[in-house]
């Protein structure tokens, strides 16, 4: 009988100590769980306000850039016309009869004049990009520099277009801004050709010119280098891939990468 109760006492303090291992481990489990939840959550919240950051400082880029823009075409264009409009009253207001062929033309610079003004109040709104979504602002974007006559640039969309989110879509503009301001500052190109292709699950984007190129690993060590880096984090943010093609005298292709989803 003793050996017996020792067996039992020795089988009860096992099941107890195994019981309390299980729920010891349990716990942890727990813990570890509730620590990592944390830990995601908390990287979740670096990532949605780095994304929210790069909303907002591409949405004022944006601005910025329409900004000059607009006042650089204002006085280049509209002025240019309007003071012309205005010579040409001044010379009808000094003759002795009306010249009706320079009133019409009077008549008709202002028209165009009031046309353009029209024409640069579209793109002071905000929400333009929203409301014209992605391609139509781009070819907005490339009509503007074309009647500029900074350089010549093409805009070519293939496939059907699909829907992209509103966030991405800034950005996607934004990276595509930066692109061809780059090529006016650096690239001492005269053609620009901004590719659009839809396909089944991504949109793939290529920027190419036909200016000087540069060594793509030289550049990422210069000034210059933080410029294509930047380009590379907005898209990491919104799930895309950035890749860039150049050598000297060959010019440089950008080929961007979003899937829809």
């Amino acid at each position: 009988m003793p050996n017996a109760n020792e067996e039992i006492k020795i089988t009860i303090l096992i099941i107890t100590l195994l019981v309390l291992f299980f729920v010891l481990a349990f716990l942890l489990l727990i813990n570890l769980f509730r620590k990592k939840n944390q830990l995601y959550k908390q990287e979740k919240a670096i990532i949605q306000a780095n994304f929210n950051q790069t909303l907002l400082q591409s949405q004022l880029e944006i601005q910025e850039q329409t900004f000059n823009s607009i006042s650089q075409e204002i006085h280049d264009n509209v002025g240019q016309i309007l003071s012309l409009a205005k010579v040409q009253l001044n010379i009808i207001g000094e003759g002795q009869t009306v010249n009706q062929e320079l009133l019409t033309e009077a008549k008709e610079n202002i028209s165009k004049a009031l046309t353009d003004l029209r024409d640069v109040a579209k793109g002071l709104s905000s929400d333009r990009i929203r409301v014209l979504g992605l391609d139509e602002s781009i070819q907005q974007e490339v009509t503007r520099i074309n009647r500029a006559g900074i350089l010549s640039i093409q805009f070519e969309t293939d496939g059907q277009v699909r829907v992209i989110e509103p966030q991405k879509q800034l950005i996607l503009y934004r990276v595509i801004q930066e692109c061809i301001q780059n090529i006016i500052k650096h690239a001492n190109a005269n053609a620009v050709v901004v590719d659009f292709n839809y396909r089944e699950h991504c949109l793939r984007i290529m920027v190419s010119d036909n200016g000087k190129g540069f060594n793509f690993q030289e550049e990422q060590l210069q000034h210059h280098g933080l410029g294509l880096m930047n380009l590379y984090k907005r898209m990491e943010l919104i799930g895309g891939h950035v890749k860039i093609e150049s050598e000297p005298d060959k010019g440089t292709k950008v080929h961007i990468k979003l899937p829809y989803v």
